[in-house]
């Protein structure tokens, strides 16, 4: 939701009339991007802040050859126009510059979703795929990249299957599979280490544990195994983002395995399971002292003043007194457990989005006045990075 502080300037601009026999004057917004917006004073009215809400754009890519891949752009709600750009080397550098690169060299610019089929791309290279948001007022509010690499010329699958997994974060990995026969179908998913022991300490294999798991799904959403199956299995090259396979974020310094094997409508295996492994980087805990009071209440809300000691980031969120004891009780306490739970159902894997840094001072809104309510706060690094903390506050009546 939008924060918006609206200020009159006429009086703002007084002082300055009084000397001045000019009909028309200009006020000149410079950006630290050095872009310049001249503004006519006699056609402005108010001027208003507003705090932008970050946009996120889920980039899929899939049907990869030797020269084309075929890329799916969801355009989210709140977003007017997008910025696509694609090209072989990566773009580094501070998210200004980053932005401040991808308007100088984008492919193409709309105003919706785009499921696009690629040619003429290079064999064997790896490719960076960056979509530029732009919210209704035309502001910057999101940057969202994936990468993808072609197959080499006289690429083959290894026996039945290649597993290629890439651009491997705290919390994501992109991961390419890649069958030796494209109208095979088969099953792909990816499992951390522990899991996957526990599924083969459980049903003896992987095949077998993700069978009974699939024959419940079906049952669960009212459909046979094999109708269930023939919305499931894939064919062809495909690549994903861990997060479209898992639901949810991976968990930083653990080992994961992507696999996949051959499977037909009828359940029955043609191929046995192909692995690649990979490990997710580590989170560095953090000696950030936060420090978080509770200035004035709302009905909806309230205003936090905040100090920290440095500028790692943080997170301050709020719910229901009753929510978190239930979180905290289901968590035998473990307040860092509970608030880990939370930040997975109502962040899933975006909540690095809405981490903050530094001193603050602002409003944090919720939805019922009248309510006891519970800030939780601690240091956030695509995981907890401190110990967590809760303040807790009443909002005022209606």
């Amino acid at each position: 939701m939008k924060k918006i502080i609206t200020m009159a300037i006429a009086a703002m601009f007084s002082a300055v009339t009084f000397a001045q026999e000019v009909s028309e004057r200009v006020m000149r917004i410079q950006t630290i991007d050095g872009l310049t917006t001249p503004l006519l004073l006699d056609k402005v009215q108010d001027i208003s802040f507003e705090e932008i809400t970050p946009l996120s754009m889920n980039i899929e890519v899939s049907n990869i050859t030797e020269t084309s891949m075929d890329i799916e752009f969801p355009m989210p709600s709140g977003c007017k126009y997008w910025l696509m750009c694609i090209q072989k080397e990566e773009l580094t550098g501070t998210d200004l510059e980053v932005r401040q690169a991808i308007k100088e060299k984008y492919n193409d610019k709309f105003s919706e979703s785009k499921f696009l089929r690629i040619p003429n791309f290079e064999a064997g290279t790896t490719y960076y795929i960056y979509a530029l948001m732009y919210d209704q007022d035309g502001v910057v509010a999101g940057l969202s990249k994936t990468s993808a690499t072609t197959l080499n010329t006289q690429q083959s699958a290894t026996d039945e299957f290649s597993i290629d997994v890439t651009d491997v974060t705290k919390t994501t990995a992109t991961v390419s599979f890649t069958p030796k026969d494209n109208a095979m179908t088969y099953y792909y998913f990816v499992a951390s280490e522990a899991n996957r022991a526990k599924m083969i300490e459980k049903y003896g294999d992987i095949q077998t544990a993700d069978l009974e798991y699939l024959q419940y799904s079906a049952e669960q959403a009212d459909y046979g195994l094999s109708e269930y199956l023939s919305y499931i299995l894939v064919s062809g090259p495909k690549t994903k983002d861990t997060r479209d396979i898992i639901q949810s974020n991976l968990e930083p310094g653990t080992k994961y395995y992507a696999y996949c094997y051959g499977m037909n409508n009828d359940g029955s295996f043609t191929t046995g399971v192909y692995e690649k492994e990979f490990t997710t980087e580590a989170v560095a805990p953090s000696n950030n002292v936060i420090s978080c009071e509770v200035v004035k209440t709302y009905a909806d809300g309230c205003d936090v003043k905040v100090t920290t000691t440095n500028d790692d980031p943080y997170m301050i969120d709020a719910q229901p007194k009753e929510v978190w004891e239930n979180f905290l009780s289901a968590a035998n306490g473990d307040k860092t457990l509970a608030a880990k739970q939370i930040l997975s159902r109502s962040y899933g894997g975006y909540a690095d989005n809405f981490t903050k840094k530094g001193n603050q001072e602002y409003k944090v809104e919720v939805g019922s006045a009248d309510t006891d309510y519970v800030l939780i706060i601690y240091g956030f690094d695509a995981a907890i990075t401190t110990d967590v903390q809760t303040v807790e506050f009443r909002t005022l009546a209606q």
